[in-house]
C-alpha cells in the first residue's frame, strides 16, 4: 500500500505534513492527522463509485449536464452559493455566473465580511503563521476556536519547540484544553464570555493606556486578572491576538473585531502588535481572493446585466433567498460537503463532495472531486500570505469542479 504525502485543506492551517496510506479507494492519515483529517479521509474513502442523480434516481453525467443546462436557462434569477472549491473551481464559477447573470456568495460569507468590514472602514495590523509561531512572546486568544476549528493550532503555531511565551485566553479553559497548551508557558486564563469581548477588549485598552476604568463592571472577569492581562500586553515584545471569526456569530458582532483591531492599534503605540484571523475553512479566503483577483470587488456581488455589482447585504446569499429573488439554485461544494439551505419549490442543482447524500432529492446531483484527494487543486492559506498546492491522492473518482462547470459552459454555448 502506498504511502505519499499530503496536503490537508480541511482547515485554514492546510497543514502540509501529513502522510497517507492509500489502498484501492480507501484512505488512512498515518501521520499529521487531526479528528478533522480523520473524519474526512475515512468518509471520502468509503465512498467507491459514486454517481449523478436526477430527482434522487441515479443517471448518467451527460445526462445530469443537460437536466443542470435547461435549469440554468430557464433562470432569470440564479445563485450560485456553497463554493468551498480550489482556486481552478472559483474560476470556472465566475466564468459561469458572468455566462448567466448570477448572484454568487460564500456558504460563510457573512462570516467572512465582519473582518473585511472592520478592515474598510478602522484598519488592521495583521500578521502571519511563521510571525505568530517564531516571534511572539505573547498571544492572546479570543474564544475557543482557535482550537475547536483549527484543531493544529496549538501544535503547529503556538507551541513550536524551544519557544517561551506567554499567552492569554479571554475565555474559561477546560482541564482538557489547558493540557494542550505548552506546559512551560504562563498562561492566564480570564473567564469572559464570547458576547462580552467587546467590553472585555475596551477595558484592556484603557487599562493599557493607563485611563481611569471600573474593571469591576465585567461579569466573570476578577480586576486582578484584567490588570494582570493589560500588564502582560504592555510588557511583551512582539504580541499576537487571535480569533476566528466564525466564533462571532450574532448580530453586530463586527464590534468586537473592531475592539480587537483598537486594541492592537493602542499597543502599537510602545509596543509591537498584530492581529492573526484564523479564516481559510471551507476555501472562504480563496473563494473571495479569486473573486477580487478577477473582478477588483469581493463576495458577495451580481453578474446580472453583463457588469459586476458588490453589496454585502444586498447579494449576501441567506437574504437573496430570504426575499424570494432567486429562481434557481446552484450549490458548489467539494470540500466540506455542506448541504444546501431549504427553499422549498426552488430548482436546485448541487455539486458536492462525493460521499454526501442529501436529505431531500435536489432537481441534480453530481459528486465532484475534493482538492487534494481525487483531484490535484490549490488552496489560499488561512494567513493569506500563500498559495499551497494539495496533490492528488488516488486515482478515479469523480471529476473536479472546474471540469463540470467548463462542460455546462460549453453546452450553453
Amino acid at each position: 500500500m502506498p504511502l505519499r504525502g499530503a496536503t490537508c485543506g480541511f482547515c485554514g492551517l492546510l497543514c502540509d505534513d501529513l502522510e497517507v496510506e492509500v489502498d484501492g479507494a480507501a484512505l488512512r492519515v498515518v501521520r499529521g492527522a487531526c479528528a478533522r483529517s480523520e473524519a474526512a479521509l475515512a468518509a471520502l474513502g468509503a465512498v467507491v463509485d459514486p454517481v449523478p442523480r436526477i430527482a434522487g434516481k441515479p443517471a448518467s453525467l451527460d445526462a445530469a449536464l443537460a437536466a443542470t443546462v435547461e435549469v440554468l436557462r430557464a433562470a432569470r434569477r440564479p445563485v450560485i452559493g456553497g463554493l468551498d472549491v480550489d482556486v481552478a473551481g472559483m474560476r470556472s464559477v465566475l466564468a459561469l455566473a458572468r455566462r448567466i447573470g448570477a448572484v454568487v456568495d460564500h456558504a460563510g460569507g457573512s462570516i467572512k465580511y465582519r473582518n473585511l468590514h472592520v478592515l474598510q472602514e478602522f484598519g488592521g495590523i495583521t500578521t502571519t503563521f511563521a510571525e505568530a509561531r517564531n516571534r511572539a512572546d505573547l498571544v492572546l486568544l479570543v474564544g475557543d476556536g482557535w482550537w475547536r476549528r483549527f484543531p493544529r493550532f496549538v501544535e503547529r503555531i503556538l507551541a513550536p519547540n524551544g519557544t517561551e511565551r506567554r499567552i492569554v485566553t479571554l475565555s474559561a479553559l477546560d482541564p482538557a484544553t489547558r493540557l494542550t497548551l505548552p506546559k512551560d508557558a504562563d498562561v492566564l486564563a480570564l473567564d469572559a464570555p464570547l458576547t462580552g469581548m467587546p467590553a472585555v477588549c475596551s477595558m484592556l485598552n484603557a487599562l493599557v493606556e493607563e485611563r481611569p476604568v471600573k474593571p469591576a463592571r465585567l461579569a466573570g472577569v476578577t480586576p486582578q486578572a484584567l490588570q494582570r492581562c493589560a500588564e502582560w500586553l504592555r510588557a511583551a515584545q512582539y504580541g499576537v491576538i487571535v480569533w476566528s471569526a466564525a466564533d462571532l456569530d450574532w448580530p453586530h458582532a463586527e464590534l468586537t473585531v473592531q475592539a480587537i483591531a483598537r486594541l492592537v492599534r493602542t499597543l502599537n503605540g510602545t509596543t509591537r502588535f498584530a492581529a492573526l484571523p484564523l479564516a481559510g475553512s471551507d476555501a472562504d479566503l480563496t473563494a473571495n481572493a479569486v473573486q477580487t483577483w478577477q473582478s477588483g470587488v469581493p463576495l458577495p456581488a451580481s453578474y446580472a446585466n453583463r457588469s459586476v455589482d458588490f453589496d454585502p447585504n444586498r447579494y449576501a446569499l441567506r437574504n437573496v433567498l430570504a426575499r424570494g429573488e432567486a429562481d434557481a439554485l446552484l450549490w458548489v461544494s467539494s470540500l466540506s460537503g455542506a448541504a444546501p439551505p431549504p427553499v422549498p419549490g426552488m430548482p436546485c442543482v448541487v455539486l458536492t463532495r462525493a460521499d454526501v447524500e442529501l436529505d431531500t432529492a435536489a432537481n441534480v446531483q453530481i459528486p465532484v472531486a475534493t482538492p487534494g484527494i481525487d483531484a490535484a487543486g490549490h488552496l489560499l492559506r488561512g494567513d493569506k500570505v500563500i498559495t499551497l498546492r494539495l496533490p492528488r491522492l488516488r486515482e478515479g473518482g469523480p471529476p473536479a469542479v472546474s471540469t463540470v462547470l467548463d462542460l455546462l459552459l460549453a453546452r450553453l454555448g
